[in-house]
């Protein structure tokens, strides 16, 4: 076997398992409401739609994360950030167990 070979394998399976994980992510999608378009510009160009609804969050929350991600390098307008966090206080909040 050449030597070469046992490095190109764990590539290979590295970029299998990015493609599945991608995949993944590609499935779920966030609800369509204003703001979708933001959220999917920015927060996206990191992380895949799953962490995004991985979990639930209260507004506060949302404003909190979003504000950590501006601090780890989202460039956002002011607009921007007031569109992003309604829309995940919205859309992505805890839901009621009585529903």
């Amino acid at each position: 076997m050449p030597r070469f070979l046992p490095g190109l394998m764990f590539v290979v399976c590295s970029l299998s398992g990015s493609l599945a994980t991608a995949a993944v992510s590609q499935a779920i999608s966030l609800p369509d409401a204003a703001g979708q378009e933001q959220v999917l510009g920015a927060c996206t160009r990191c992380h895949g739609v799953d962490v995004i609804v991985a979990q639930p969050r209260s507004p506060d929350q949302w404003a909190e994360v979003v504000s950590v991600m501006v601090g780890h390098g989202a460039a956002l307008t002011d607009d921007e950030y007031d569109k992003i966090v309604t829309y995940l206080s919205t859309n992505l909040a805890p839901r009621d167990p009585a529903d």
